[in-house]
């Protein structure tokens, strides 16, 4: 399994331990797919086929997953190394529309980057005290429509308790521009999470924040993979391949 998946699902459990969150959210895995879902939050609503020749048996679970949560809309991913035009055929009859592709990437070559990183950027480890901000600026930079934050913060005071899951605040020496998330397991690692508040972006933040959780990855010793995601023809790929990531998988992401 991609290791970002496994870090929805490290997310998804511990949110679950809320009490706010009983009932809301569910994760069921098998050989042929992974279903998650949380009701308070359509990006978890979603399914990833393994196995492209039981597609019709995966749809069919699906949705009966979602309709039990009273659950309107989920997405299916496919990967396309697998997928065929008669899997893609099969979705649209069945009511699913492609709405985007997600690139996967890696790092080739596990070094650090010559590229010179602003003296006065740091990514600021989010602490109890600070996770209310981190909140903030999340919701702002991914440009959510969340309008009450007390429950978004409450579900990220689970994170910092992780072990794999890291959360940062981007600053330009004391300001405040983005944050950034870092997730481990062993020794591969996923660069998660990562905007720039509206205000600050093409200035450079986005790519300075991917090169600096690079570059203290591949300090680690023994480091084995470090992968991304970011949607296709977006600005967040376009600053991946930037600094070195190439993609090595897509999936489509149908929804309905």
């Amino acid at each position: 399994m991609d290791l970002f998946f496994e870090y929805d699902i490290e997310r998804l459990r511990r949110y679950a331990i809320l009490g706010a969150n009983t009932g809301k959210i569910s994760i069921a895995s098998s050989p042929s797919n992974l279903l998650l879902s949380f009701t308070d939050v359509g990006y978890f609503n979603y399914c990833v086929c393994h196995n492209a020749d039981q597609l019709p048996e995966i749809v069919g679970q699906a949705q009966a997953f979602y309709a039990g949560q009273q659950i309107a809309h989920h997405k299916v991913l496919i990967d396309e190394a697998i997928g065929e035009e008669a899997h893609y055929r099969f979705l649209a009859d069945n009511g699913y529309v492609l709405r985007e592709r997600i690139m996967a990437v890696r790092d080739p070559t596990l070094e650090s980057r010559p590229q010179p990183v602003q003296d006065t950027f740091q990514l600021e480890p989010v602490s109890q005290e600070t996770i209310a901000a981190f909140t903030a600026d999340y919701l702002a930079g991914f440009e959510s429509e969340q309008k009450n934050a007390e429950p978004v913060t409450n579900n990220f005071r689970q994170l910092l308790d992780s072990k794999a899951i890291s959360l940062f605040r981007i600053k330009n020496r004391t300001e405040p521009v983005g944050i950034a998330v870092l997730y481990g397991s062993g020794m591969d690692f996923f660069l998660a999470g990562g905007a720039i508040l509206p205000a600050f972006r093409n200035r450079g933040y986005h790519t300075t924040a991917l090169l600096t959780r690079l570059n203290w990855v591949n300090g680690q010793p023994g480091v084995r993979s470090i992968i991304s995601w970011a949607y296709d023809n977006g600005a967040s790929y376009r600053n991946m391949l930037k600094v070195g990531l190439v993609p090595y998988k897509c999936y489509r992401v149908y929804e309905r």
